[in-house]
């Protein structure tokens, strides 16, 4: 199982990472919905808004564009090397594509 892990650790990592910025998503949607944020944000009419409520809108936008932009590619990259895995099978150490990450 270690041996599965080791050998597949980038789309283990790719997976995580996606993952991770679903639980972020989620979390600031969560938190925005608790403060009101969108009613604080409409109710600074003409002045500065607050700081905080800025701040939680500003990282909901990033969170969601990443999440909408780069975790569908991250999680096809992730199942197009777990399949080329399985189809395939792990790599060899004479292969030239490690020659190549290495040179990276």
């Amino acid at each position: 199982m270690i041996a599965l892990l080791r050998a597949n650790r980038r789309p283990v990592v790719l997976t995580a990472l996606s993952f991770g910025v679903l639980v972020l998503h989620h979390v600031l949607l969560r938190a925005m919905a608790h403060g009101h944020v969108a009613h604080v944000l409409l109710g600074a009419g003409n002045g500065p808004p607050p700081a905080g409520a800025a701040a939680l809108a500003i990282a909901l936008v990033v969170a969601r564009f990443v999440l909408v932009m780069l975790v569908p590619g991250f999680l096809l990259a992730a199942a197009a090397e777990i399949a080329a895995y399985l189809l395939v099978g792990p790599r060899r150490a004479g292969d030239p594509d490690d020659e190549a990450d290495d040179l990276a």
